[in-house]
Order: structure tokens, then sequence, then C-alpha cells
């Protein structure tokens, strides 16, 4: 299947974030990752080349952490 990308990039609020995965697991295109990094458990957009703008991640944050956001400014 041929995905095409959307204008829209995800973007994760780190402040919102609980670090719960829902999104890693979620997305299709391998675009998030949950790292720790310097002793912090993060949920970040590791690959934001692979995101579709799908908002398959942004459906399912509990906290309302993930919005898309203009890919190209």
């Amino acid at each position: 299947m041929f995905w095409r990308k959307n204008k829209y990039v995800a973007d994760i609020e780190e402040d919102k974030c609980v670090n719960c995965g829902l999104c890693v697991r979620i997305c299709p295109h391998n675009a998030l990752e949950t790292a720790v990094i310097q002793g912090k458990k993060m949920t970040f957009i590791n690959r934001p080349e692979n995101c579709m703008g799908c908002a398959r991640c942004v459906n399912i944050c509990p906290t309302g952490a993930i919005k898309l956001i203009d890919r190209y400014c």
C-alpha cells in the first residue's frame, strides 16, 4: 500500500505526555519512539519523515498531548 504524505506531521507536547506508549504501538509508519534519555522516559517523533499525518496517534492519546502541525512551517 502506498501512502501519500499529508501536509501535517505529528507533534508531542512533552509536558502533557505521560509516556504510555499507545501512540508508538498504533503508528503504522514507525514514526514515534519511546526511550529513556538521561534517566527520563520520553516519547518523541523519532522519524518525522515517516509520519503521514494519519492522526491515529492523535486520536488514541489519552491526555491530548499529540497534535498535527504544518509540516512545511
